[in-house]
């Protein structure tokens, strides 16, 4: 599961408004049950000349609460390497310039995709398959560059244009409305773009593949062969065991660690995630500070105790600039301790998952600021390539949200 910041087409597609079916095909788009809606997938999957393998469940997390979020679970031994699922080409969206299976070309973000999305959401009912049944049923604008104004407005005020996550206002008005003539205005269009950026894999919206829980300290499944370097027309998406999996064992994907997302290794982490798919993720967690030039992983142990590892030598300077932030989130909290989502005039689902992030936000700085390190200059003397270790993207590339920073005179 992926995203970049890369700009969508060079060619503007002007999407059309689907205002009065996108109302009614959202606000009907749970009448079938969730068990239904992914028994009818996986059927339909498997009638279309794909593959879902019989040793894997898709049920709710918690099996006494029918309402708890869903997830893949082994309910047989599966040795590593079988095949889990295999989903044809032909059952992917993709952008139509997509069709003849080009491995380049546009990055997912661009308009085609979106547009083909939009397509399958609001299919006549007798055409409709059961995958736009299915993504008609997910939430409406969970992540927060789809919230409402004020809803963004209180995230801005709460990361203060320092801490991460950046690049909200890209989520939706700055590149959809912008490059694609986007109406940001229509239910639909609007969902369906949020859609693209939270569970396609790049520029494709692959089902099954996009049903996969992420935990990076967890993840156990694969692609067999990277779609981005061979032809997926012939190959589609091959979902496989990364080992051997136990019986009632849940399959996790990585969102940003998966064997090709290697560009963003370096810098996309537990904001981006939050950002792009709407959740905190759990331990191990990464967080780039990347106007401190802090760069840490947090870490559990079995006992629960978390510990930091620093992956750039921190600065006092960097240090301080996170505990003058720490002591200013203890403010914000404190003004609005008292608060509530009608008080601030936003959905309840916004306060929530801002809350959330506030938690996750706050003990992280907790942890950095608290680690007793050894606190050296070195970072700021680096060039903007200071958090660049592991992967393939660099500071001069536009496919990353890291700001630059002056350098201290040598």
């Amino acid at each position: 599961m992926s995203i970049l910041k890369t700009l969508f087409v060079a060619t503007r597609l002007l999407l059309t408004s689907h205002g009065v079916h996108a109302n009614t095909a959202l606000n009907n788009a749970n009448e079938d049950d969730v068990d239904t809606l992914v028994s009818n997938l996986i059927q339909w999957v498997r009638d279309n000349g794909g593959y879902v393998n019989d040793k894997i469940d898709f049920r709710p997390i918690e099996p006494e609460d029918p309402a708890s979020p869903r997830g893949v679970f082994a309910k047989q031994e599966i040795d590593a390497g079988e095949t889990l699922a295999h989903i044809p080409w032909d059952l992917i969206i993709k952008s139509p310039e997509r069709t003849k299976g080009e491995v380049e070309g546009l990055s997912k973000d661009d308009c085609g995709v979106i547009q083909e999305t939009i397509k399958v959401m609001t299919a006549s009912d007798g055409n409709i398959t059961p995958y736009g049944r299915y993504l008609l049923s997910q939430p409406q604008n969970y992540t927060v560059g789809f919230w409402s104004k004020k809803g963004q407005d209180l995230f801005v005020e709460m990361t203060d244009n320092f801490l991460p996550p950046n690049g909200i206002k890209d989520m939706l008005g700055e590149e959809f409305e912008d490059i694609c003539d986007g109406d940001v205005n229509d239910p639909m269009t609007v969902q369906a773009v949020m859609l693209v950026r939270a569970r396609s894999d790049w520029e494709y919206l692959v089902p099954v593949y996009d049903m996969f829980n992420h935990h990076n300290g967890k993840y156990n499944i694969e692609l067999r062969v990277n779609p981005y370097k061979s032809s997926i027309k012939e190959t589609g998406y091959e979902i496989i065991a990364g080992r051997q999996l136990q019986p009632e064992e849940q399959l996790y994907n990585s969102y940003n660690r998966c064997g090709n997302c290697d560009v963003w290794y370096d810098w996309f982490g537990t904001p981006e995630i939050y950002l792009n798919f709407g959740f905190v993720e759990s331990f191990p967690q990464r967080w780039l500070f990347d106007l401190a030039r802090v760069k840490v992983d947090l870490l559990e142990d079995s006992n629960g105790q978390v510990s930091v590892k620093f992956l750039v030598p921190p600065s006092k300077k960097g240090v301080d600039m996170l505990r003058h932030q720490l002591v200013r989130l203890n403010g914000l909290s404190f003004r609005y301790q008292s608060k509530s989502a009608v008080d601030i005039g936003i959905r309840s689902v916004e306060w929530d998952s801002l809350w959330q992030y506030y938690d996750a936000l706050h003990a992280a700085l907790t942890y950095v600021t608290s680690a007793n390190e050894t606190l050296v200059d070195d970072v700021w003397i680096m060039d903007d390539n200071w958090w660049v270790q592991e992967g393939t993207t660099r500071a001069e590339e536009d496919e990353h949200w890291v700001r630059t920073t002056a350098r201290d005179e040598l």
